[in-house]
């Protein structure tokens, strides 16, 4: 088979043919013989469940295997996508591959969703080389499920799976990501978009500094990202002569351009260092993000990481679309707003004023969110917020796992140092 005749039968154009053919003798010599095992119905019936998808999805799955045992262009981009995503180093960046509407009509998206699942024996196979139960195998794959709700939004309710999403799995596979409850915890040492954060020797009080080089307009807020500002206000943290000196941040995240504070280090202690192990907090799609289970995922996923991987870990940290500061005033009863009062919010970070555009409505073109359809409750929000002239962004956060037993009281806004 010809990397050309594959192609045409795909539906694929000279974009993707010029990623394939660098690699095409190494796609063939690696392919299975006939077609993969996670193109079966055997396979779907047994991993696809896992996923907590709809079952009626299985009838669509019924004919997708029947393409692809007799199309064999179909059967080997099934194994170029597991492959080319899952298995090899470096990964192919298929991502922009166009659905393959072509060969499968309406289940293009079962498709890719069927590749998905086959991440599934490799993470179980993961979990039980890092001596972790399998079961937490089995809660990641409930990420896969959540990508289907994503591609219904974009696709007039049309089950699937994103290729643009895929890349996302390989982290599970990799044993960098996990699911613990309702949350995915990312193994990162103490990243650099998270403040400088100390704590008093005596009272146990937060100091939170901007770190050096921030960005900042005169009101507070940053600018766009790649945005020349020739107004913006670059912060500075001073470390010298036994203190530490920097622009403050208050608990809600506001910046306190103009307060300026020096805290003496003989009495004041940095939480974390640069090569702490430091989790980010991820926020699979599904709702029902409750306080209850965000408590209970960060209390269990503090003893997960000692328990199997050997880390005290002092803080969690999570940087998302969905920690927007606007949904404190669009949502202000939503779960989001909620989970937001109950840690310390930091500056959002720059960006491209698009954040979470993808996930509330499912599209993957550059087209303007107004003209989306706005049916459900964060989609509506979404377009208040641009009708107001204010951007999408992304804000950020941080939970001290000494003092997880306080979520539910707002305990950072009450008993702060700093005031917004």
């Amino acid at each position: 088979m010809t990397v050309e005749n594959f192609c045409r039968v795909m539906g694929f154009g000279n974009a993707e043919k010029n990623i394939l053919e660098k690699i095409w003798d190494e796609l063939l010599q690696s392919a299975p013989a006939g077609v993969p095992d996670f193109m079966t119905m055997d396979f779907c019936r047994k991993y696809y469940p896992l996923t907590g998808g709809a079952p009626e999805h299985l009838k669509r799955m019924e004919k997708v295997c029947e393409i692809v045992r007799q199309t064999p262009e179909a059967a080997l981009y099934a194994w170029i996508l597991h492959y080319g995503i899952f298995l090899r180093t470096p990964q192919i960046n298929m991502g922009a591959f166009p659905l393959p509407t072509k060969v499968f009509g309406e289940n293009a998206g079962i498709f890719q969703l069927m590749f998905a699942v086959s991440a599934i024996p490799l993470i179980e196979k993961t979990m039980t080389q890092m001596n972790i139960p399998v079961s937490y195998a089995h809660d990641i794959a409930k990420w896969i499920g959540g990508t289907i709700q994503i591609f219904e939004a974009g696709n007039q309710g049309i089950p699937g799976h994103t290729l643009q999403q895929s890349s996302w799995i390989r982290h599970y596979i990799n044993g960098e990501l996990f699911r613990i409850g309702r949350f995915e915890y990312f193994m990162h040492e103490f990243p650099a978009w998270v403040p400088a954060v100390y704590r008093n020797k005596k009272d146990g009080s937060l100091m939170v500094f901007c770190r050096d080089g921030w960005r900042f307009l005169p009101d507070g807020k940053r600018p766009p990202a790649g945005s020349a500002s020739p107004d913006a206000v670059v912060t500075r943290l001073k470390i010298m002569d036994g203190h530490a000196t920097g622009i403050p941040i208050a608990p809600d995240g506001k910046v306190l351009l103009h307060h300026e504070t020096s805290i003496d280090l003989s009495e004041w202690e940095p939480v974390c260092q640069s090569w702490d192990i430091t989790p980010s907090i991820h926020i699979p799609a599904g709702g029902h993000m409750t306080p209850e289970l965000a408590k209970q995922s960060m209390q269990e996923a503090k003893v997960f990481f000692r328990k199997y991987l050997g880390q005290d870990v002092k803080m969690f940290v999570c940087y998302s679309w969905i920690l927007n500061p606007d949904w404190e005033t669009e949502l202000p009863e939503s779960n989001l707003a909620k989970f937001m009062r109950e840690g310390y919010m930091t500056p959002p970070m720059e960006s491209d004023g698009r954040d979470g555009v993808f996930f509330v409505f499912g599209k993957t073109d550059h087209a303007d969110p107004l003209t989306y359809p706005a049916v459900n409750t964060m989609q509506k929000a979404f377009h208040r917020i641009l009708q107001s002239g204010r951007r999408l962004q992304s804000g950020a956060i941080f939970f001290l796992t000494d003092q997880l037993d306080h979520f539910g009281t707002q305990f950072y806004r009450s008993h702060s140092r700093i005031r917004g």
